[in-house]
């Protein structure tokens, strides 16, 4: 039953957001959905493997990622061969910056160097669409996921805490 009230936390979008990046014209970038679970959950097996155990608490972390919305999301690139990037995404009360931020702490990629950073940044740039849109107005990146001279060519500066800071302009909303 949907309810009338509003909610600060984001919903979960009714198709997957995709978009294609001009930095990596072969890779297709969009926001992941419960049905890319089992994919992914494969996908991460295949690229570090762990045992059951292990494998069990990973899907079960993809599954209530992808699941809840309000707590974060995932951002995919995909090439013709399948997934090339996963950029798992957390939403954190952030009491220094006063609001809710997105934080990635880790990025999975296929091993390739020289797509590695700009199908990330692509990555990065449909996250803060998304992010504006919800009214998520910081995105932080660990500070391992870019160089310096990459971080600053895409808006990021360096947060005190140590991670690298994007501060967004939330999406001008339209009534009606």
């Amino acid at each position: 039953m949907p309810s009338d009230s509003f909610s600060p936390f984001p919903s979960p979008p009714d198709t997957p957001v995709s978009t294609v990046s001009p930095a990596s014209p072969q890779a297709l970038i969009r926001l992941a959905g419960t049905a890319d679970s089992e994919t992914l959950c494969a996908w991460l097996q295949s690229r570090q493997p762990l045992p059951v155990a292990a494998t069990r608490a990973r899907q079960a972390l993809v599954e209530g990622l992808l699941a809840r919305p309000e707590r974060g999301a995932c951002v995919l690139a995909e090439a013709a061969a399948g997934l090339v990037g996963c950029l798992p995404v957390a939403l954190v009360p952030h009491l220094g910056l006063a609001g809710l931020a997105a934080l990635a702490t880790e990025w999975w990629d296929d091993g390739t160097p020289s797509q590695d950073a700009a199908v990330l940044l692509a990555c990065c740039d449909l996250l803060a669409d998304w992010c504006r849109a919800h009214g998520v107005r910081h995105l932080l990146l660990a500070p391992g996921l870019l160089a310096a001279s990459q971080a600053a060519a895409a808006g990021f500066l360096p947060q005190a805490g140590g991670l690298w800071h994007r501060n967004l302009s939330p999406a001008p909303k339209t009534l009606g």
